[in-house]
Order: C-alpha cells, then sequence, then structure tokens
C-alpha cells in the first residue's frame, strides 16, 4: 500500500520463510484503515519488519497482533524484527512484548 498523502505505510512481502509485514513511518489508524480496505488473501505473516517504522498508534499495534494471529495459532511465534527503541516501548507498553520474538 503506497500514499503520499499518509504519514505511513504498510506493505505484505513474500521472504523465505513465509509472508512478512513490512512497516514504515508513523503507522497511526489512517494507514491501518486504509490497509484494511485492500483484501491480503488472508495470509498471516511471519514476521513483522519495523526497520522504518517510525510510531505505532492503537491500531498500529492491535495491527501487528491481527497480521500474525494465524501464525500463533500454528504454534510459532512470529518476530518482530529490527523496532526502533520507541517503536519496541510502545509494544512493550501495550503489553505485546510477549506475543512476539524480538530480533535485532
Amino acid at each position: 500500500m503506497q500514499s503520499t498523502d499518509l504519514p505511513g505505510g504498510i506493505d505484505l512481502v513474500e521472504e523465505d520463510g513465509g509472508p512478512v509485514l513490512r512497516l514504515r513511518g508513523e503507522v497511526d489508524s489512517l494507514v491501518v484503515d486504509a490497509w484494511d480496505a485492500v483484501p491480503h488473501g488472508g495470509r498471516s505473516a511471519v514476521a513483522v519488519d519495523l526497520s522504518a517504522a517510525t510510531f505505532l498508534d492503537g491500531p498500529g499495534l492491535r495491527l501487528l497482533l491481527r497480521a500474525t494471529e494465524g501464525t500463533r495459532r500454528s504454534g510459532r511465534v512470529p518476530e518482530l524484527r529490527r523496532a526502533s527503541r520507541t517503536v519496541q516501548r510502545m509494544v512493550e507498553i501495550a503489553g505485546m512484548g510477549r506475543s512476539f520474538a524480538a530480533v535485532p
């Protein structure tokens, strides 16, 4: 999903281990709403790459859980990749740290 009018973006890309959700910029309710408006085939992300994300609000944090729910149901722990200190702190404050394996 790309738009110059939005403060951030979300993409689902295929990697060797499976689908990876890539977030960039400020992932707020507008960005999440735009993402949710497009069908994604119901694939569950095995990882979330946060290397380009600068901010996540409540809907952005909930998206992390929703996008990786199937991976957790299959018994795997989804990876949270390259989160900045600020974004990692947001995840921890939201009580979501145990839902992911942090990968620097």
